[in-house]
């Protein structure tokens, strides 16, 4: 036990809002996790840009994990998870746990089980994560070494103190008077799981990796993750103005909607321009969103439960409380 809980652990991405959170519960779990970042700035950092290549193998070098939850721009995500890769090879790091993601499901609805596949067109962010999932299946299914093990996490709404879109840009937009409950528009479900279960959950995944019955885990296994709440994306909005302490949040029917998307759109670029002006039309939710918040998809999470004795247990009013914390 006390081999286990001195392997080395690389998080890449280690001071991002997931990597972060995973680097803290793996050290207070008493495993030893690096950071991997691009600039490091403390002990607990090693340089790991993924855009160096010649970076990496040093990063790795000496961990039998790799927890991978970088990614920066979604044109290199391939081929930062296949450098990645080679170097774990050339180290003899033996397993990985991948972050992925629910949007390699497309559009699909319903119930969710991790064999389907996607449903409509995918964007390069999803078409990378799947990208990814291929390399890392072929690296830990390679016959020549059966001692390799992958973990692939699809994590659905990740958020928690710290998330910038799903807490503090909602926040923001709230706050702005530019958000509301959008009907049927927000109907759909909002896959929640609070980076706490998720960093939990990872430790879990590493115990098991680092054992020397991890045999015992299949080659490649890929998780749905999401918490034990899947509210309305409305009832999620609604409860995160109460904790902001926001005024309530109106009803905004579905012509106002469709009017203002196009303006929300063009604002958006516009700011992506560097342009002033247009801030608050910028928060207002565009077309592709308001898709997201419709779509009424159910992810069974039975397969990380009984791997992983997944069991989540910070519901919506709880992880709310515990993001906005210095909110208010």
């Amino acid at each position: 036990m006390n081999d286990l809980l001195h392997s080395r652990i690389l998080v890449t991405g280690g001071r991002g809002f997931i990597g972060a959170a995973l680097v803290a519960a793996l050290d207070k779990a008493g495993f030893v996790a690096r950071a991997g970042v691009r600039r490091p700035s403390s002990a607990n950092d090693v340089a790991c840009d993924l855009d160096d290549a010649g970076q990496i193998p040093t990063a790795v070098d000496g961990g039998r994990l790799v927890v991978h939850t970088a990614y920066g721009d979604v044109g290199a995500m391939e081929r930062q998870c296949a450098d990645l890769l080679e170097a774990m090879s050339e180290a003899q790091a033996h397993s990985i746990v991948y972050f992925s993601s629910i949007a390699v499901y497309g559009a699909r609805e319903g119930a969710i089980v991790e064999t389907d596949g996607p449903v409509g067109a995918l964007d390069a962010y999803a078409s990378g994560k799947i990208a990814c999932e291929k390399r890392v299946r072929a690296w830990a299914e390679d016959p020549g070494h059966p001692e390799r093990r992958a973990i692939i996490l699809r994590p659905g709404i990740v958020y928690g103190a710290g998330s910038r879109y799903w807490i503090d840009r909602l926040a923001q937009r709230i706050r702005a008077g530019v958000w509301g409950d959008f009907g049927s528009s927000g109907a759909g479900v909002a896959a929640l799981v609070h980076v706490d279960d998720v960093a939990g959950l990872v430790t879990r995944a590493a115990t098991l990796l680092l054992a020397d019955d991890r045999n015992a885990l299949p080659r490649c296994a890929v998780l749905n993750v999401v918490g034990p709440e899947t509210p309305s994306w409305n009832v999620y909005f609604a409860a995160l103005a109460v904790g902001l302490g926001a005024p309530a949040l109106p009803a905004l029917d579905a012509s106002t909607l469709a009017r203002r998307a196009p303006v929300a759109l063009a604002a958006k670029v516009w700011r992506r321009l560097g342009l002033p002006g247009f801030e608050k039309q910028a928060l207002i939710p565009t077309g592709g969103e308001l898709a997201l918040f419709a779509r009424k998809a159910n992810y069974d999470t039975r397969a990380a439960r009984d791997l992983l004795g997944y069991a989540p247990g910070v519901g919506m009013a709880d992880g709310i409380a515990r993001s906005l914390q210095t909110k208010r």
